[in-house]
């Protein structure tokens, strides 16, 4: 073995004299080095020591202790709420407030249902009136939207390719075979794991 530039061992021949496998020019380089046979002798030491030390093994009720200490919450226990609302109507100042917002809710609810029985006509009116206003703003969107498709610079081509019959029914019958195409491969492929199981069983 060639030995480097550095004139002592290296950690790997420190391993291996450990490990009883050094080679020999280890061994004769440690007996002519005493620098070399100090660092052997406190890696030694160090290596009994850690193999006198106990390894470490928890006690089988281990796990239940630890889990007797931690405190888990009930997710679908109520206690935080029920004691909030003790808190609240602890009073009578507090149950008077509850009370009254109680009160103004039902009376608000019946205000509202005895207005709509009395007003029918008004909210039949108010719902036509919307209809209306509805249809109204869709059919100036159409409009407007059929009114910028025909300015568009293609549109002059493609109503001229569309206005020949003949290329109509070319394209029309383009469109129903990639349609009919794209049907079949979906359904060659929605076929394909079932026939594969099929195979598999038999």
């Amino acid at each position: 073995m060639t030995r480097s530039v550095n004139p002592h061992l290296s950690s790997d021949d420190f391993d291996a004299l450990l490990e009883g496998a050094a080679s020999q020019e280890a061994h004769a380089h440690l007996d002519a080095c005493a620098f070399c046979r100090e660092q052997v002798a406190a890696d030694r030491a160090v290596v009994t020591r850690l193999e006198s030390l106990s390894s470490f093994a928890p006690s089988p009720a281990f796990p239940d202790q630890v889990m007797a200490r931690v405190a888990v919450p009930d997710p679908f226990a109520l206690h935080s709420f029920g004691s909030a609302g003790r808190r609240m109507f602890a009073t009578r100042r507090s149950l008077a407030a509850a009370a009254s917002v109680a009160i103004i809710v039902v009376g608000a609810m019946a205000a509202s249902v005895i207005w709509t029985l009395g007003n029918r006509e008004t909210l039949a009116a108010a719902g036509s009136w919307l209809g209306g206003e509805a249809m109204s703003w869709l059919w100036i969107a159409v409009r407007g939207g059929a009114a910028n498709l025909m300015e568009q610079p293609w549109y002059a081509a493609a109503r001229g390719f569309l206005g020949s019959p003949t290329r109509l029914a070319i394209l029309s019958a383009a469109i129903t075979t990639v349609y009919l195409g794209g049907l079949f491969a979906l359904r060659r492929l929605m076929a394909l794991p079932a026939q594969g199981g099929a195979h598999a069983h038999a």
